[in-house]
């Protein structure tokens, strides 16, 4: 015959004493009260790995590397040619300003979305100001000479 403290049967007609209905009334009010001070803790965290990117951004970036690469296409022809630069050099350089303004659109309107990562939009904003700055000076350079 098995022994009978072992099975199912007897745990569950066992009855429990005082002492261990307190001893499980005080394990539970510890959980409790540590589910409770986790939960506290982290309601004043802010994590910045959930955040999605916004939408806006990653199209100014992709409109930043466009502009660079228009920019790049447009002054390594009037180089190659040593300033004697074809049409599609100046349309290259036109493209180039047109992505910045559009990037640059899109870079500030990014920050109108919440709760959403920026940091592409920054970047993005920041590459195309100092494009913008480059194609100024090169046009005024291009007009006084």
């Amino acid at each position: 015959m098995p022994d009978r403290r072992n099975s199912r049967n007897f745990r569950r007609k066992r009855s429990m004493t005082a002492e261990d209905r307190e001893a499980l009334r005080a394990r539970r009010e510890r959980k409790e009260k540590n589910i409770r001070e986790q939960k506290a803790a982290a309601a004043g965290r802010v994590s910045y790995v959930k955040k999605p990117l916004s939408g806006r951004s990653c199209i100014c970036i992709g409109l930043t590397v466009l502009a660079m690469l228009f920019g790049y296409g447009g002054l390594y022809s009037g180089v190659a040619t040593r300033g004697q630069a074809a049409v599609q050099a100046g349309a290259m350089g036109l493209c180039s300003i047109l992505c910045c303004l559009v990037s640059i659109g899109y870079g500030v309107g990014s920050f109108r979305e919440k709760d959403r990562k920026y940091i592409l939009a920054r970047l993005g904003l920041g590459i195309d100001a100092v494009l913008l700055v480059i194609w100024i000076v090169i046009i005024i350079i291009g007009v006084r000479s």
